[in-house]
């Protein structure tokens, strides 16, 4: 192994099975009842759980790893195997967790014979999970650590991913959207589509009327721009009844691939609500919004 992975929990895959692939992870943090809790969460239940506390009118609140957090990982992972190091985080379109990464990166790069290099996800959930694939698939050839960061700047240029939030009066509550947008879409059954842009933050690109046009229309893009190359699609998820048929869709689209459904974990589940679906592929093109 030329390089130990890491990765903040943003990538919501299960910690038991960063732990089985051998990817250290640093949990981001949210709140909820006023309670701060580590993103430690690794079983089904334990999402659905967090989603029924949603449903029944919490409000949670999140908040980033600061600079100081960083250095203390990444001393540890210095201390523990020594060497370089590549870590991923969520992207800096949405939160200064990056940016903190990189900070704490100097520092402890200063005192060490190892570096840390950050990668910037641009993505996050499922977006962030396929990088981390990326990532391992790299470690695990044999690559080197500033190798690997060079490829995963390319990689994640072409890494599309599109979501669909259903619940608009999470997003007011939130302070998302405006109340009367917010009452007005849900009387329309309006369903904004978004999409991760190339400097990682979101644009909402269309809005449709229901749901079944709002899938239709994702999966159009999705055929549009897919990668003719067998891959791994990722569905995502906030305990979605939507998520299974988005699935069936792209698998009938493309049944050469490996489609599987994925949660999308409390740090981004806070701001979605309920119900969000998304899909995350990859494609010969680079993001262009």
């Amino acid at each position: 192994m030329r390089f130990t992975l890491s990765a903040d929990t943003s990538c919501d895959i299960f910690r038991d099975e960063l732990k089985a692939r051998g990817i250290e992870y640093r949990p981001l943090v949210y709140t909820i009842d006023d309670v701060p809790n580590f993103d430690e969460l690794t079983h089904d239940k334990d999402f659905t759980e967090f989603y029924d506390k949603i449903r029944a009118g919490k409000m949670p609140t999140t908040s980033q790893i600061n600079v100081t957090e960083h250095e203390e990982f990444f001393e540890a992972l210095m201390q523990k195997y020594g060497g370089d190091v590549v870590h991923i985080t969520l992207s800096s379109g949405l939160s200064s967790t990056y940016a903190s990464a990189c900070l704490a990166a100097e520092t402890v790069n200063a005192k060490y014979s190892g570096k840390v290099y950050v990668v910037d996800s641009l993505g996050a959930t499922i977006a962030t999970r396929h990088v981390v694939d990326k990532a391992q698939q790299y470690r695990d050839e044999g690559l080197d650590a500033a190798e690997t960061t060079e490829k995963l700047k390319e990689f994640t240029r072409h890494l599309h991913t599109w979501f669909m939030p259903t619940d608009l009066m999470h997003l007011k509550r939130g302070g998302r959207v405006s109340g009367p947008a917010a009452y007005i879409g849900t009387a329309l059954k309006i369903k904004p589509i978004l999409y991760i842009n190339k400097v990682g933050g979101l644009s909402v690109v269309d809005k449709k009327i229901g749901v079944a046009k709002a899938l239709a229309a994702m999966t159009a893009v999705f055929k549009r721009d897919v990668s003719d190359e067998p891959q791994k699609i990722y569905i995502a998820s906030a305990d979605s009844e939507y998520a299974e048929e988005l699935r069936g869709k792209i698998k009938e689209a493309r049944p050469d691939c490996d489609v599987e459904i994925g949660w999308i974990g409390p740090v981004i589940g806070a701001h979605t609500g309920c119900g969000a679906v998304g899909v995350s592929f990859l494609s010969d093109k680079e993001r262009d919004i």
